[in-house]
This record gives C-alpha cells, structure tokens and sequence, in this order.
C-alpha cells in the first residue's frame, strides 16, 4: 500500500478547506435568503375597504404597515362584487420578490333613492287612495329598483314599503313615511302628507220657494233685540248666543227652530242666497257641514244677529260679515 506524501496531504487538506468554506458561504446566503423572504410581510388597515363600483382605489392608501416594496398587484379585486376579496401583491425586498396575499372589502355603504310625485296628497273622506301612486321610484345604484313588498319579514331586505300610524283615511292630516332598504341593509325615508278634506255635505236647493209668511214679524222681533247681550248657550230671552238668537226669535212668532247652528243647517228648505228674503236664516261656516255662526236676514243687505261678546245683538251688513268674518255663506234656510 502507497503512502500519500506530505504534498499531497497539503494540497488535500486545502482543497478541503476551500470547499467547506465554500459550502458555508453559500449556506449562510441561502439562510439570508430565506430570512429575507419569510420576512416579506403586509398588513392591512382594519378599515381596508373599498366602496362597490370604485373605477380606481389606491391600494397603498389600505396598507398599514410593509416589510418590502409593492411592485405590482398580480391578482386584483373585482370592484362590482360587495363581499370580502383576496389581493394578491408582489413585493420585494433585497431582490427578493414574494408573492402576498391580503383581504380588501368591498362595501356597498350609499342607500336607495327615493323619489315621490308630490309631498302631499289629498283626497276626500270616503275615497280610498294607493299610496304607491305617489312613488316615482325606489332606485339604488347597485341594486337597480327596489320592489314594494308588504309586512315585510324581520330581517327582509331589498324591499320598500310604507310606515304610518292609525286609520290614514280618517279626516285629518296624516304623515306617509317610504321605508327602503337595498341588498347591503341601507336605510333611506322619504315622507309625505296624506290630507284626507272631510267629505262636502250638499244642502238641497229649492227655487222659488214660498215666501216665508212670518218673514215680516221676524225681522220686527230681531229689531226689538238690538242691544241684548250675548250669552253663551243662551237661548234668551235676557241674552242670546247666535242660535240661540234664532230660536227665540222664531220661537216668538209660533215656529219651533232647534237651538244648535248644527241642526239649523238642515232645517226648513234650503234657497239660494240670491233668492233671499227677510226673515230667512244665514248659516255661516269655514266648510260644509261644519257651521259656525247664524243669523236672521232683515232685507237690503242686513242681519241682525249675536255676533259675540262685545257687540251682543246687532245690524251687520251681510257682505261686511263676509269680509271681515273669515267664514262664508254655507246655506240659506227659509223656515
């Protein structure tokens, strides 16, 4: 067996370091390296969303913190879906690029629009209305047009209905809220006023009627009363209030009239103010059916009537009541 001679050990021997050195240089760059990419890291904001439909978003703008530098997005969201998305980023980093997965929301926070006909509608006592005639459209610009739905279910969405309070077809006025509600459970109102006017009582009009044949004594019983005080629900003969004016007085000359101004707009026989007479009765009033005031019509343009408190009994022109009164003629009753 040879023996190897010293030279040959030295050369071996350096050939051995030279290699070891060599493994552990490449050893310690390939540990650097992987220290370097495990290191590649991106958080994101807790916030990081993007409104649905959003064209352009700068994705630096989501990112809170970054172990590297963003270079490009390999895999991007797709802006008109709402939901949670994977971004994918490359980044790199001492010429290490890493492939980074992170979550970006896409959020649909605007609500529907709600666009009515008019902000209040009216109809009259009796008439039935649908209140979606007076909605235009319920539209969201991700969800299209919202549909009505009726009682809607706890927890329903994509939907619109209307909200109020009480019997809307009552006399009166009676606030209508459209509730709305889009796919990413965004809320919009809109109200309006549903005016139900009391129905118009119409009082039967006889032309050439009869004259009253007592008209003449009335009207010389209302004179005698000038100057007597107004009493309130008095019906005389030491004060009146307006009905009760006209009861007593017809009640003087043998003709039962009721005591209310409410029941006076029905009694007698109903004639137009153009065919007036003395003695007739004016009823007065804001609207039909809802009487507010009597009198006795004395001829030439005069009443004679209990006008209030501060006045008592007292000659009024006709057409000065009706310009200062507030109230008009709502019928003329000859008894």
């Amino acid at each position: 067996m040879k023996r190897v001679g010293p030279s040959v050990r030295k050369i071996l021997h350096a050939f051995l370091l030279v290699a070891l050195s060599f493994i552990m240089i490449i050893s310690c760059s390939a540990y650097r390296n992987y220290a370097t990419f495990q290191s590649i890291n991106v958080v994101v904001k807790e916030t990081a969303s993007v409104e649905v439909g959003s064209a352009n978003y700068d994705i630096k703008k989501l990112i809170k913190e970054v172990d590297g530098k963003i270079v490009s997005v390999k895999q991007d969201i797709d802006p008109n879906v709402v939901g949670a998305q994977e971004v994918i980023l490359e980044v790199k980093k001492d010429n290490m690029i890493k492939e980074v997965p992170v979550v970006i929301s896409v959020i649909d926070t605007v609500s529907p629009v709600i666009t009515l006909k008019n902000d209040k509608v009216s109809i009259t006592e009796g008439e039935k209305y649908d209140l979606g005639n007076n909605v235009v459209s319920v539209y969201d610009a991700i969800d299209g047009d919202i549909p009505y739905m009726v009682n809607a279910p706890v927890g329903a969405k994509y939907y619109y209905d209307f909200q109020y309070e009480g019997d809307i077809y009552s006399v009166g006025s009676h606030e209508i809220t459209v509730y709305a509600l889009d796919n990413s459970f965004n809320p919009t109102v809109s109200k309006f006023t549903l005016e139900v006017k009391e129905k118009p009582v119409y009082y039967p009009i006889r032309y050439g009627a009869p004259a009253n044949p007592k008209g003449n004594n009335v009207v010389s019983i209302a004179y005698s009363l000038l100057g007597m005080p107004y009493i309130y629900n008095s019906a005389g003969p030491y004060g009146f209030d307006c009905s009760g004016f006209v009861s007593y007085v017809y009640s003087c000359v043998g003709k039962s009239v009721s005591r209310s101004t409410w029941s006076q707009q029905y009694e007698g026989t109903g004639v137009s103010y153009s065919e007036i007479q003395p003695g007739d009765v004016i009823i007065w009033g804001y609207s039909a059916g809802n009487p507010t005031h009597s009198s006795i019509y004395v001829g030439n343009g005069m009443m004679v009537h209990a006008a209030n408190s501060g006045t008592g009994v007292v000659q009024d022109s006709v057409n000065y009541w009706l310009n200062g009164s507030g109230t008009h003629i709502l019928t003329v009753r000859r008894f």
